[in-house]
């Protein structure tokens, strides 16, 4: 866990770029029954376009020697409450595959979404919660289900997949790399970047405006999938 100082910078930085980016977050204590659970601070997002809530994760840097507060990462999961129907929790949906060539100077080439393949050897003892999801088990992937729904979608999104690929102009081209999955408690479809940052950076990846109309995209799609399949909504 997080130093309590250290957290309280991470969630005032994110809670006012959301705020000037008119999202108009509301912090939800601890233990409220509309928390979204496994990160350090969830907000309710009252302007969200396609996303509901923002959910502050931590981690210790483990390969950082300070004994400081600076040895804790953060990222941003965003997330459309409820679950879809066909898609068990703790399960990927879709993540993205890039295409690079160049051997010292990494080029873009290509950008698509993938289903995961199933995991023929099975799950064994307990999935933690920001593992960001397993791939399906056994059974759990049919044509034209909502993993492929999804996917397709996604696919076929020429404004959300060429501002993916504005947003990865820079030094690190696998900043955008996203995973879609549903939460390990069955509350939310969640939205995971990849890069874990300082405190001080959150905001320049994860409230970015590029980086929210990517979010807000992709849960407008996931929003779609669900009216085609079903699911509950928290």
């Amino acid at each position: 866990m997080a130093p309590a100082t250290t957290n309280g910078d991470a969630v005032r930085l994110v809670h006012d770029a959301l705020t000037c980016l008119g999202l108009k977050p509301r912090q939800i204590p601890h233990g409220r029954i509309d928390e979204l659970r496994g990160g350090v601070q969830c907000f309710e997002l009252k302007e969200g376009e396609g996303v509901d809530a923002a959910i502050i994760l931590s981690k210790l840097n483990v390969n950082s020697f300070q004994d400081d507060e600076s040895r804790i990462l953060y990222k941003v999961d965003y997330a459309v409450r409820g679950d879809l129907k066909g898609v068990l929790p703790g399960r990927i949906i879709s993540s993205t595959k890039y295409e690079l060539k160049g051997l010292i100077r990494k080029r873009l080439t290509g950008l698509r979404w993938e289903t995961p393949l199933e995991d023929q050897g099975g799950y064994q003892g307990y999935q933690r919660p920001r593992d960001g999801g397993l791939p399906p088990g056994p059974g759990e992937l049919w044509e034209d289900g909502p993993h492929q729904t999804l996917t397709e979608r996604l696919n076929r999104d020429p404004e959300l997949n060429e501002t993916m690929r504005a947003f990865t102009v820079g030094d690190d081209i696998t900043q955008t790399n996203i995973t879609v999955f549903s939460d390990s408690w069955g509350e939310s479809i969640r939205i995971r970047g990849q890069p874990w940052l300082k405190a001080g950076d959150l905001a320049e990846i994860y409230a970015a405006p590029a980086y929210l109309k990517i979010v807000n995209r992709i849960g407008q799609h996931v929003k779609m999938v669900r009216r085609m399949f079903g699911g509950l909504t928290f």
